[in-house]
This record gives C-alpha cells, structure tokens and sequence, in this order.
C-alpha cells in the first residue's frame, strides 16, 4: 500500500513538472512581450523612456515584481513604454545574453541616445521597483525634443528646419508638459516639435484659435499658410492618434477625436486660476468680515491626462477641505489667539465637539462667529500657480501651502508635511501672528479664466 501511495505522488510530481509556466505578460494591455526578431525595430520607433524586464517565469521576484510593472507601465502612458522578455524561452537566450543578463528580473532602461549604428543605449534600473518609483524614474530622465519659439519665429521654423511635418503647440504655460515632451520623443524622426507659450493675439487671430492650448499642424513641410488645428481632447491617446496623421499628411476627421471636455473639480476648495478668483477667494472676504481673516492657498499639480497626478490631487484637496471644515471659529470681541468651535468633523467624517472650546465662548452666540481662515488651491503648473510659488519664495517640494493675510500685507510659507492636522496647527499659529512677515505683493495673474492648463 505504501509503495503504490509512493507510486502516485511520484506520478503527480512529474505532472506538475511537465505543465508550462506561461509568460507573465501574455495578456497584459500594456506590457508587451518582446523577441529578437522585432527587439531593434520596436526600441527604434521611439525616444521614450523604454523599459525592458529581463525575467524568467518561475522566479519568485518576478512574480511579485509584475503587479507593480503593470501599474507602472498603465500610469507612465504617454511618457514612457513598457516591454518584457521571457529569458526561459529557448529562442530568446541569445537576447538576454546580448545584455549580459545574470539575475531575473533584471531592468534595463533604454534613453534617447544612440549608438553610432543607430541602437539606443540602456542603462541598468537601480530605482525601487514600485509603480511610483519606475514613474518618477521616468519622467526624470524623459527628453523634450520641442524647441521654444517666439511668434516671430514660428515662420522661420517652418521654413528652415528639417523637411518633416511640424507640430507647433500654443501654451500658456512657460514650462514645457510631460505630455508634449512625451509626444515629442514618441515622434522625435517623424515630426518636429515646437512650443509658443502665452502667444500674442495677433498669433491667436492668425490661425483662428480662441483657447488655449491648442496645437497647430504644418503637413505641407514649407507652407505656413496651410495648417491644421487640433479640436480633440488634450489627452495622449487622441492626441497621438492626431500627430500620427499628421507624420503622414493624412487629415484627421472630426469624428476620429472626442470633443474637449473640461477636467471638473467639484469642491467647495476653489481654484486661484486668474486675478479674479484671488481678489473673490481670498481679498475681498477679508474686507467684508467682522474679523481679520486669513487665505490659506495649496500650492498643487494637477495634470488630468495622468492617473496618477489626478489621484495626487484629490488628495491634497481632500486634505485643503478638511482644514476648510475644521477651522476653530473665532468671535468678533475675541483676541486673534483665542478660538471657539462648533460642531465639526475630523478627517473621517465623523461629528465632534471641542468642550473646552464651548465653555470658554458660551456667552458668545453662535451668529456672532466667523471663520479665519479662506481655502483655495492653485495648480503649480499653471500661470497663476509659478506665479505664486515665486512671489512668496515657495520651495520645490510640492504640495506646498502659503498663508496670505491682505489686510495685514503679511504672508508665511509652510513648510513640513502635507497632512490636515499639521497645516490647521500652522494656520492657527500663522494667525496669531507667528511666522508670519511683511509683504508687499502684487498678484498680477493673467485675467482669464479657464480649464486647467494641461499642455
């Protein structure tokens, strides 16, 4: 009996054995597996940021590796491509061995620069190998084949450059996108790229356009007065689709692209986009309240093309909406220090009293308390947001906050982490008068409103 239970497990084992362990990346959208017959064609095509995992599918770290390689590979859309090469496959050993592969996975990043045969050069991933880290690697090392232009020189660029069709994008923004350095680098031997950042209106009246940004196409390599503008939506996908055409002369229908639609954000945190909604969010609020009040601006990027800057974003203003919500009200004969709340709710929702709070101020009816504080945010992307960020001397790291004070001509960066509790304890020193210092600012932000500047 003994030796027929042996017999059996014996039998199982070997058929364990002969069953095939299939790739990793068989079916995955946006990891595409790679072999030596297409390897140099597919890496020639681009000049993003190409990463290639060396794995075997039996190993263990490549297995935990390959959730995260996927994630990375979907939010990295537009700015870098993703690809795997099966090293146990029998026909794909002479490639692993061409990169001395000795450990699975390996990662090897490839750049935009080449050999003198034409093949692009790779260096080894040391980063973490997390979604977040392998994105961030990316966009640090992504290129920008995009030249910046004046209106003056626009005609000039088309005239005297390469003989290939022109991209030409029309920004306010100064800084030039991930997502139009991107695109550049998708088609960087296919079309030349250029960028014009806050155009005169005597370039917006040339070409017809009434809203920024907006790309303009030049097919007809030498002919400025033949041009195409983009009508779609500022996302990756269609706006590939569109230089796609315009590498090969082809004119994109209308119905071929979605209709823009603008990125909402529903919040009760408004947006600082233009001198308006300063003087309406933060300015004129202080001139009408009984008590001196304070405007507390969240300095925080916001691409919607991406996944994970949109994420981002709803959590800062997750966290901007909180301290709106749970600011300690302040009464009218009240010193600047002393505090008085109502209910409120913490970061969870979840209704509470301040008893001490209630007691102190109980002779003070609840009609004669105003709030302090004033909560916007500004994209740092954006016009309004460089703008902010150099007037008040804000640091890199971002998210980021100021504290303003217009009646008082007094402001004060925040500096330490982007968490709730940590910024309401800062605001209610800030409005006490610690930290706080003379300022004479002038805001003088373009007066326009409009959607998120994304390119």
């Amino acid at each position: 009996m003994a030796l027929v239970k042996l017999l059996l497990s014996l039998a199982v084992a070997v058929s364990l054995a002969a069953e095939p362990v299939h790739a990793l990346y068989e079916s995955s959208p946006n990891v595409k597996l790679l072999s030596p017959a297409n390897f140099d064609r597919v890496l020639s095509k681009t000049s993003q940021p190409t990463f290639v995992e060396f794995y075997a599918p039996w190993c263990g770290h490549c297995q935990k590796l390959q959730s995260e390689y996927e994630q990375a590979a979907k939010r990295a859309l537009g700015i870098a491509k993703f690809y795997a090469v099966d090293c146990d496959n029998e026909s794909n050993r002479g490639l692993c061995a061409r990169f001395s592969v000795q450990g699975f996975p390996t990662i090897k990043v490839f750049t935009e620069k080449r050999t003198k045969r034409g093949n692009r050069k790779s260096v080894d991933y040391q980063g973490e190998r997390s979604a977040r880290a392998m994105v961030g690697y990316a966009r640090s090392i992504l290129p920008n084949f995009s030249k910046k232009l004046s209106a003056d020189g626009l005609d000039v660029f088309i005239a005297n450059s390469s003989r290939l069709p022109k991209a030409v994008l029309l920004t306010e923004r100064a800084k030039t996108s991930d997502l139009w350095k991107g695109l550049s680098a998708l088609f960087s031997n296919q079309v030349d790229f250029a960028q014009i950042s806050n155009p005169e209106q005597q370039t917006l009246e040339r070409f017809g356009v009434t809203e920024l940004p907006t790309v303009v196409a030049f097919s007809a390599i030498t002919d400025p007065s033949q041009f195409e503008i983009y009508k779609g939506e500022i996302k990756y996908l269609p706006l590939a689709k569109f230089i796609k055409n315009v590498s090969t002369g082809r004119k994109t229908a209308e119905s071929e692209v979605p209709h823009k639609k603008a990125f909402m954000v529903d919040r009760n945190v408004k947006e600082i986009a233009s001198q308006g909604d300063l003087e309406s969010l933060c300015i004129e609020p202080g001139n009408k309240s009984p008590i001196p009040v304070m405007c507390i601006i969240g300095v925080v990027t916001l691409e919607p093309e991406f996944e994970e800057s949109r994420e981002e974003h709803a959590q800062a203003i997750k966290t901007l909406e909180y301290v709106l919500r749970n600011q300690r009200m302040r009464g009218k004969y009240a010193h600047s220090g002393t505090a008085s709340s109502s209910s409120s709710q913490d970061i969870n929702g979840v209704d509470h009293v301040d008893e001490d709070d209630k007691d102190e101020h109980a002779q003070q009816s609840e009609a004669e308390l105003s709030p302090p504080f004033r909560v916007a945010w500004v994209n740092a992307l954006g016009t309004a947001g460089q703008k902010i960020r150099t007037i008040f001397e804000l640091s890199d790291d971002l998210p980021s906050a100021v504290a303003i004070s217009p009646r008082k001509s007094a402001a004060a960066p925040y500096v330490g982490p982007f968490d709730a509790n940590s910024i309401l304890a800062w605001a209610d020193k800030c409005y006490q008068g610690h930290g706080m210092r003379r300022f004479a600012f002038d805001l003088d932000i373009i007066n326009k409103k409009h959607a998120h500047d994304e390119l």
